[in-house]
């Protein structure tokens, strides 16, 4: 039986796991679902914002705890933003022409090939500093008979990390027969965008302003157990972060208690 005095901290600790799973879907959501950068951006921002009162009300019994868990629920909605690079759901359309893709998660493309004579190679960065962590690679995906004459409407993107890790859309499985192409989501897509861009100018090249930019994975399936699984690993430190507040609580408590 719990004692008296820890009788509140269970339904709060209960309440911060419910907020916790909320924020990350929230996040995680906008990440995937985006259709613009402003969109992303205002996603982002609102669950930001929500940790404020969603930390007051779930602290209302204990406000000592008020502080510290605004801070934790309004992070916890960022955590997906630095994860999430490819839907976690949907299925595997077929390309067939490159005048009509359509909307998938990812792709099966029979009959494609990466142009590997046009791949461009640009540093990656992140944080205040723009501290750099590896390198994107980017090449047009384009159908058998395509020339340069032709626009570009479909591009490959792999990373190398700096770290050595190995991730499923490193270029180096470029070269291996079958695979499939999953659509690039979240954070990168803008800076993704604006790097076709510049491939484009470098090769003379026509493509869209926004087109669609994928990454080869052995298959789509694996790629989202892949991104799941990194989101599930990742949400430890939210959720350690509430339970270590809670405990600190109790402590606070017991130690009052025996005065």
């Amino acid at each position: 039986m719990i004692p008296h005095r820890f009788a509140t901290l269970v339904p709060m600790f209960v309440a911060g796991c419910v907020v916790i799973a909320v924020q990350l879907a929230i996040g995680t959501l906008t990440m995937a679902l985006a259709p613009s950068p402003e969109w992303m951006i205002g996603g982002v921002a609102l669950g930001f914002l929500l940790g404020v009162p969603l930390g007051i009300g779930v602290t209302q019994p204990l406000p000592a705890l008020t502080f510290p868990a605004m801070g934790l629920f309004a992070l916890t909605s960022v955590l997906p933003a630095f994860l999430v690079d490819v839907p976690l759901w949907g299925g595997v359309a077929e390309l067939r022409q490159a005048d009509a893709i359509p909307t998938s998660a990812g792709y099966a493309a029979p009959g494609w090939r990466i142009d590997t004579d046009r791949v461009t190679q640009e540093r990656l960065t992140a944080g205040r500093n723009n501290s750099p962590y590896g390198y994107r690679d980017l090449a047009p995906l384009v159908p058998d008979g395509w020339t340069p004459t032709q626009p570009v409407t479909v591009w490959v993107a792999a990373e190398t990390r700096d770290s050595g890790r190995v991730l499923l859309w490193h270029p180096k499985f470029w070269a291996e027969p079958g695979g499939e192409f999953i659509r690039l989501v979240g954070q990168q897509v803008s800076g993704a965008h604006l790097a076709a861009g510049r491939a484009a100018e470098k090769f003379k090249l026509a493509t869209p302003e926004e087109p669609l930019v994928v990454m080869r994975v052995p298959s789509v399936a694996q790629a989202q157990t892949a991104q799941l699984g990194a989101l599930l690993w990742a949400a430890r430190w939210p959720f350690g972060g509430w339970a270590f507040l809670i405990l600190a609580a109790a402590t606070v408590i017991q130690l009052r208690g025996r005065r």
